[in-house]
C-alpha cells in the first residue's frame, strides 16, 4: 500500500507542472505575460531560500528541514489558481495540496514542522511576488 501511496506523492509535482505549463500557456494565447514574468520570479524565490537553509541552516536550527517539494508544490498551486481565477478552482487546488501534504507526512517524509515553516516562508515570498509585480497586463497594447 506504501508502495502505491509513494507512486502517487511522486507523481503530483509532475502532474502540477504539466498544468502549469498548459495554464501559462493560455495566459499567453490570452495575452497576458506577467505570468511567466511571476513565475520566474517564484522561481528565484525557491532558489534564494534553498541557498539561504543550505548555507545559513535555518530549518536545523530550529530543528526541522527545509521541504523543496512543499515550496515547489505551494508554488504551482498559486500559479494555476491565479491563472484560472475560480473559486472551485482554488477549492480543488488547496484541498489537493492539502492531501499531498498529508501524504508526506504519512509517508514519513516531512513532519508538518518542515511544511509548516516551508510554506509561511514560501507563502509571504509569493504574496509579496503577487502584490508588487504586475498583474494581468496584456501583451499587446
Amino acid at each position: 500500500m506504501n508502495e502505491l501511496l509513494s507512486i502517487v506523492a511522486d507523481g503530483y509535482l509532475p502532474f502540477l507542472l504539466l498544468v502549469t505549463l498548459g495554464v501559462g500557456t493560455l495566459e499567453i494565447m490570452r495575452g497576458y505575460r506577467s505570468f511567466w514574468i511571476k513565475l520566474f520570479a517564484s522561481a528565484v524565490l525557491l532558489l534564494a531560500v534553498t541557498l539561504l537553509d543550505l548555507y545559513v541552516h535555518v530549518w536545523a536550527d530550529l530543528g526541522l528541514v527545509y521541504s523543496i517539494h512543499t515550496a515547489v508544490a505551494l508554488v504551482l498551486v498559486v500559479f494555476i489558481g491565479a491563472g484560472l481565477q475560480s473559486r472551485i478552482g482554488w477549492v480543488f487546488l488547496l484541498t489537493s495540496l492539502l492531501a499531498y501534504l498529508e501524504l508526506l507526512f504519512y509517508l514519513g517524509y516531512r513532519t508538518w514542522g518542515d511544511m509548516g515553516l516551508t510554506l509561511v516562508v514560501i507563502g509571504i515570498g509569493l504574496g509579496l511576488i503577487y502584490r508588487f509585480l504586475p498583474g494581468r497586463t496584456a501583451a499587446r497594447t
